[in-house]
């Protein structure tokens, strides 16, 4: 095998148990493998139905140039679709048992084939440098679209970070009570959020359906419990909804109406680079749900891809593959990535035509070791998340509950107040040259305990624009340096020059105390500790280079504080050192 050229076929078992009612269970996945010089390699796999032990499988391989099919049991739909063009003129397919000795084949035919499945989609998806979305004072993404248009100042300064720090993308994940609740309000919003990503050079992609979270979806939203893992995630339907036939049937044109409607709205929307009908469709965890659970996710896959198909969409549609049951859904492969200290980023080895839809986990993988070993195979990437925020997946999995906070976010790229964790990641994303020229547009920020007492950080920000509850963790600037969320300071510099000579006015809505000095000239004196917006005017000449220095202190409760000026010809707006 480790000397051969060519491909292989596994039915493999990852889970086994014992059911009440049918006795002995297994739950396999389909693997598709690419044989060379160096063993396998894992090309595409799937959960697959039918768990009782003991029962024979068919499986059947279409081979026809690049292209391969795989299908199981079901004939006339293949569950892998496989474009691959190493071997097309040379090369064997076998069938691989189980590593475990499991499994045996039987009545093995080849022949040639009259007629092909349509040919597996071929778009190159290596340009794609995304982040999952979840507003950073939201706890969930129920709760970022069912306050919307309360934080859209929130989402257009976030999807500027994005901007400047390289990432291209955003995903974004959708709920059906929301529409259920709000029906065409709620295509306005998805419409807003579509339009100011575009305003900042992004795309979308767009999740229908989702199993992770074990907060019954509501419209309710508790604050995140210190230290657990995304702690309000609402899994979308339910679960509830999920392990019921009745249920699934009585809601079935609840979703339709759900699935067809944001379909239809945006069916030609370049804004949107693929829809994903399911995001970890993982089934059930419970050994007598596993029939059951299975069977009803499927259905609902099923009908998802019917539906969206149905409005004549060219948008392509995809469900997470690997240990999830999305393949033989999707138009082409999409996989989820964790490392894990011995194998850094498994699944990678699929080409441009594949995509990874998660990954991060600091300490084993960092944004730099993503574009190392996405960026050297040709994969494109989405990371869990561009904000580290209140939906508090800055902890690990199975962290346990409680205020420590981790030495570095388990997910996340950017703090609420616009830097990021690690400027040596943003260096990775953007390049040597396009680093160097970000820096120069960007204000140089350090964190302080106290007031200016010990330098906890220094890092960079296009903005001075940030609210933080009074909330552990978030209520912090970056509680991974050991900032608390009280008593703490930052000083911002930098230089600007004006496009007019004349008085220009500037703007501080702000709690705590802050100055705010032009070449050492003082401009903003706030001395007391409640929030308002206080203001001061200095003239300053056209083209010359005028240095910044704002510095404030944060004594407690919310923190907040906003920068703006206004000056000839030039109304109110976001102090930056680049407009």
């Amino acid at each position: 095998m480790k000397d051969s050229t060519g491909y292989a076929v596994c039915l493999r078992e990852i889970e086994r148990g014992t059911h009440p009612r049918f006795g002995p269970w297994e739950r396999p996945v389909l693997q598709l493998f690419r044989m060379d010089g160096d063993g396998l390699k894992l090309l595409q796999e799937s959960k697959v139905m039918d768990c009782r032990s003991g029962l024979l499988r068919r499986l059947r391989v279409i081979c026809y140039g690049p292209d391969i099919w795989v299908f199981y049991q079901d004939m006339s739909e293949p569950v892998l679709k496989e474009y691959d063009p190493q071997y097309v003129r040379a090369g064997l397919f076998g069938l691989w048992k189980d590593h475990r000795g499991i499994g045996l084949f039987d009545n093995v035919v080849v022949s040639t084939v009259d007629s092909v499945p349509a040919s597996p989609l071929r778009t190159d998806w290596s340009w794609v440098r995304g982040a999952v979305y979840v507003r950073s004072n939201a706890v969930n993404s129920v709760q970022m679209w069912h306050d919307y248009w309360d934080h859209t100042d929130v989402l257009d300064r976030e999807f500027f970070y994005a901007s400047c720090y390289g990432f291209n993308m955003v995903q974004v994940y959708l709920h059906w009570i929301i529409w259920d609740r709000h029906n065409e309000e709620y295509l306005r919003r998805i419409d807003d959020l579509l339009t100011r990503v575009s305003t900042y050079g992004l795309k979308a992609n767009l999740i229908f359906w989702d199993d992770c979270g074990h907060v019954e979806p509501n419209l309710v939203f508790a604050d995140p419990v210190p230290g657990r893992h995304n702690s309000q995630m609402m899994p979308n339907p339910s679960h509830r909804i999920r392990d019921s036939e009745f249920a699934m049937a009585g809601h079935k044109e609840r979703f339709r109406d759900y699935v067809v409607n944001v379909t239809q709205r945006f069916r030609d929307d370049d804004r949107i680079a693929f829809w994903q009908l399911y995001n970890e469709g993982m089934g059930a965890r419970e050994t007598y749900r596993i029939s059951r659970t299975d069977a009803n996710l499927n259905r609902l896959l099923g009908w998802t891809r019917e539906w969206v198909k149905a409005t004549g969409t060219p948008i392509p549609v995809t469900a997470t593959g690997g240990g999830f049951y999305g393949p033989q859904y999707s138009d082409f492969y999409t996989y989820h990535s964790y490392g894990n200290g011995t194998d850094p980023l498994p699944n990678t080895d699929g080409g441009s035509e594949h995509l990874c839809t998660e990954t991060l986990n600091r300490p084993h993988t960092s944004l730099v070791d993503c574009l190392r070993e996405f960026g050297g195979k040709q994969n494109g990437f989405v990371v869990w998340e561009l904000m580290v925020g209140r939906d508090n997946c800055r902890y690990p999995w199975g962290h346990p509950d409680g205020f420590e906070e981790p030495v570095s976010p388990f997910h996340g790229v950017v703090y609420p107040d616009g830097h990021p964790w690690d400027m040596r990641e943003i260096q990775a994303m953007l390049g040597e040259k396009a680093f160097a020229a970000l820096q120069e547009r960007m204000f140089q920020v350090e964190y302080f305990e106290g007031r200016f007492h010990k330098r906890k950080k220094a890092s960079i920000t296009p903005l001075i624009d940030f609210d933080l509850g009074d909330e552990h963790g978030y209520g912090s600037p970056d509680a991974s340096a050991g900032i608390a969320k009280d008593h703490f300071s930052i000083r911002w510099t930098g230089k600007r020059t004006v496009p007019t000579t004349g008085v220009y006015t500037f703007y501080a809505d702000c709690d705590g105390v802050l100055g705010l000095w032009m070449d050492q000239a003082p401009v903003i004196q706030k001395d007391h500790p409640r929030r308002e917006e206080v203001q001061g005017d200095i003239e300053l000449i056209r083209d010359r280079p005028y240095s910044i220095r704002i510095e404030y202190y944060h004594p407690k409760g919310d923190a907040s504080n906003h920068i703006s000026w206004s000056g000839p010809g030039a109304s109110k707006r976001r102090l930056r050192l680049d407009d």
